[in-house]
């Protein structure tokens, strides 16, 4: 799929500054123009996604002209790029109507992916106004988490998190493993920031700012990298987390956050601060000895209203069967996904989700259902019936000391 662009400005160095900047594969730039009359027409015959126009103080003929494109061409989206922006600009390109306003950036990676997202976000409320949605305004926090790493969480997290966004919604997919997180390998994307970045360099209280840390995959999910280096871990406290988090609410439809296979300070901030626990389990001994553990801390925590059951790679063998796993752990399975090593490894070696890749398989379908459930609401909070996971007194104090043994080991 591509992006149709059209630039505009009354200056030639800046068109020729334009081209440079815009070096993607996905990214097609249909024609250039000054303003006036002239770009009028070209506007008309070649009617691009996106007009990219420059403005400085005082050019009312350029925001005369976004004003029209924006009145009479809905579907053809205005980017005004200033080489600063004061509260002039502001005020003159929103009382036309037109809000991605930016400066020159700094890089070409950066501009593909502001202009990418401005594209998807743009045509997911233009489809939402044509389909007339009943829209929901409660976003999701969706971590999946697991007790032993190769479960495949990193795998789910990915899909599920691009099936959600085939359903029209915008979708932000945080990498919480923060030592050896690996998300941007199974998306095929090199990061330019990551939330070491985000922490380091500053922490406001505006999503745009935030977001211009994220990468945009061409399926329109945003994702927060995780750091370059296991030592950028540190930096990260899960104070920042929540915060991250809450912001992140106040613009998506869901998060969908993967983390690491063991408990951390900010792994338990995620877990707490979710509306939907994807417990991923599997079908070996290990395995569900260190699931019934992780278990049974989640409910000294208060969290096993949350939890929802999912069996990965779920093909009954001689000694344990998918009963088993459920009598084990005292949990009623919610969800099934299927072995299909060939889908999963070349879908990961390739760099593109199967769901993309192969939707007619049985893994896609499987995550097709989950995301379908989590749509449907049958993801969210249930009462809770009962101790599921039943611990003795000794064991939950020691629990319930876990917080404050892992802050004394950070430092």
């Amino acid at each position: 799929m591509k992006i149709n662009v059209m630039l505009v400005s009354k200056l030639e160095k800046n068109i020729k500054v334009m081209k440079n900047f815009i070096e993607d594969e996905e990214i097609h730039i249909v024609g250039d123009s000054t303003t006036g009359s002239v770009a009028l027409d070209k506007i008309e015959n070649l009617m691009p996604d996106i007009i990219i126009m420059t403005l400085g103080t005082g050019d009312n003929d350029v925001l005369s002209l976004a004003e029209r494109v924006f009145l009479h061409r809905p579907r053809t989206h205005v980017i005004l790029l200033a080489e600063y922006i004061d509260v002039e600009i502001l005020q003159s390109a929103i009382a036309i109507g037109v809000h991605n306003v930016r400066e020159f950036p700094a890089s070409s990676k950066e501009f593909a992916e502001y202009i990418k997202s401005v594209y998807h976000n743009e045509n997911s409320r233009i489809k939402a106004l044509n389909e007339k949605q009943n829209l929901s305004w409660m976003s999701r926090v969706v971590t999946v988490f697991g007790a032993k790493g190769g479960l495949g969480k990193t795998t789910i997290a990915v899909n599920l998190a691009v099936k959600l966004a085939q359903s029209n919604k915008k979708v932000a997919l945080v990498d919480l493993d923060l030592q050896f997180g690996d998300i941007h390998i199974f998306l095929d994307i090199d990061p330019s920031d990551t939330i070491s970045e985000l922490v380091q360099e500053f922490f406001t209280s505006n999503i745009d700012s935030v977001r211009s840390f994220m990468t945009v995959h061409s399926s329109g999910i945003h994702i927060l990298s995780s750091p370059k280096s296991p030592e950028y871990a540190e930096i990260i406290s899960a104070e920042k987390i929540q915060s991250l988090l809450s912001l992140l609410r106040t613009y998506y439809d869901y998060v969908v956050i993967d983390t690491p296979p063991f408990f951390t300070e900010v792994t338990l901030t995620a877990l707490e601060s979710s509306s939907t626990i994807l417990f991923v389990t599997g079908l070996d001994i290990s395995i569900l000895k260190n699931s019934k553990v992780s278990l049974s801390l989640l409910d000294s925590l208060q969290q096993t209203d949350k939890i929802r059951l999912i069996v990965n790679r779920a093909v009954d063998m001689s000694s344990i069967t998918i009963n088993d796993v459920q009598s084990i752990l005292g949990c009623p399975i919610w969800a099934k996904i299927p072995s299909d090593y060939k889908v999963a490894v070349t879908a990961l070696n390739r760099g593109i989700p199967f769901v993309l890749s192969n939707p007619g398989s049985k893994l896609s379908q499987s995550i097709e259902d989950v995301a379908r459930l989590l749509l449907d609401g049958e993801g969210e909070n249930s009462e809770k019936k009962g101790n599921l996971f039943p611990v003795n007194p000794q064991e939950k104090v020691k629990i319930g000391k876990l917080k404050s043994f892992l802050k004394k080991e950070k430092k």
